[in-house]
């Protein structure tokens, strides 16, 4: 474990203890959306030190002081080269797209990948306020096939935008305003972009789309050497799980980072 690790562990079990008290998590979103909305932050902590941030209410408060999602956020920093190419799918406001791109190096790309069009300028500004030059915003959704399909947005969390077909009880899909989106697969983004070094999937429910969409570009000698999946539901980790077995995917430990993250290896090709 490295010392950013250790030090947030107690942060994140303080948090979760917090908001398993009813109404803290409410009253907490209340209080920390008073002020700030548009002040631009420089991130002072963490892998994301030095980073500029804009602030958004709607958005988690922990973005601008660097400690959100950290363990996610140090993965990504020990496994991203300069000159690879990452795709960042879910890239929500782009929290993670800009310590990638940074990672990655000018000779790199990163390819974020939002449904919602909400988020997408978010992601696109911060990416100007950084003067990042080596991502490329793609404003679709993951799914199992090409065309187009209806987004759930929660304006109250711009986290939990959910693809209104998705039928998963850990996934809160059923309120909230609905616009149609494009869908792309993960193999018609191979297409586009070439075959990435990492992916980060995040995509509220919709890996048991998006998955099965990529049956090229998960097979063959050049496939992605590792993938990390955020997985919701135990019904969605279980096909994950037994999905990327199938392909011959090795699971590191059977995930691991918080809870619900899958991080899967190519054994031929196990990365350093």
């Amino acid at each position: 474990m490295t010392a950013g690790a250790f030090l947030y562990g107690p942060f994140r079990r303080i948090k979760a203890a917090v908001e398993a008290v009813p109404g803290a998590h409410r009253a907490w979103k209340w209080l920390t959306s008073r002020t700030g909305e548009g002040r631009i932050y420089r991130i002072r902590r963490g892998p994301m030190a030095g980073t500029r941030w804009r602030r958004r209410n709607a958005l988690p408060f922990w973005y601008h002081l660097g400690i959100y999602e950290v363990e996610t956020s140090l993965f990504l920093q020990a496994h991203l080269r300069p000159g690879d190419s990452f795709w960042d799918l879910g890239a929500n406001a782009g929290y993670h797209t800009l310590l990638a791109s940074r990672a990655v190096g000018p000779q790199g790309r990163v390819i974020a990948v939002e449904p919602d069009p909400g988020n997408c300028a978010t992601l696109r500004d911060q990416l100007a306020l950084n003067g990042v030059a080596n991502c490329m915003v793609v404003q679709a959704a993951v799914a199992d096939r090409t065309g187009t399909a209806r987004l759930v947005l929660r304006p109250s969390d711009t986290r939990t935008h959910a693809l209104q077909e998705i039928d998963n009880p850990a996934i809160d899909n059923r309120g909230g305003d609905v616009v149609e989106v494009p869908t792309l697969t993960l193999d018609d983004l191979a297409a586009r972009f070439g075959r990435p070094s990492l992916v980060k999937m995040d995509v509220e429910g919709s890996e048991v789309l998006a998955l099965p969409g990529g049956g090229a570009l998960l097979s063959g000698p050049d496939r992605p050497p590792r993938l990390l999946i955020a997985t919701h539901g135990a019904a969605a980790r279980a096909f994950c799980r037994d999905f990327l077995r199938g392909l011959g995917y090795a699971l590191e430990g059977d995930a691991e980072l918080d809870g619900q993250s899958l991080v899967a290896i190519d054994p031929a090709r196990r990365p350093a």
